[in-house]
């Protein structure tokens, strides 16, 4: 099977997240607010990976990767945070108060708001 190329706002959206710490402090805000599906998704994009790559990871075929992703899909918490591990993530439960960034991000962040 071809690899799809990457679709353009996906490229915006990684280059904006890594050069822009409050784009990425915004953007990490929405994604934790989002159901587990949409960020296994969003993440699978966000580092490049293909179902099939990610699949093959996790000892599954492709097409159990694409029903994680559907949005009423209702599997078992574990699968899940199985495939986050395999993507360098973790699953957890975030205070709505609570604002995710990125560690590369945070010192940037600081100095930028060191100098408002």
């Amino acid at each position: 099977m071809k690899r799809k190329k990457g679709i353009e706002f996906d490229r915006d959206v990684r280059d904006a997240i890594n050069s822009d710490p409050e784009y990425a402090a915004e953007y990490f805000a929405e994604l934790i607010k989002r159901p587990l599906p949409v960020q296994l998704l969003l993440l699978r994009k966000f580092l490049g990976m293909t179902q099939e790559e990610l699949a093959k990871t996790l000892n599954m075929k492709q097409t159990h990767i694409s029903r994680l992703e559907k949005i009423d899909s209702d599997h078992l918490l574990s699968l899940y945070k199985k495939a986050a591990k395999k993507l360098g993530a973790h699953l957890a439960i975030v205070p709505d108060d609570m604002t995710l960034i990125p560690k590369n991000q945070l010192q940037k962040l600081i100095e930028a708001q060191a100098h408002i």
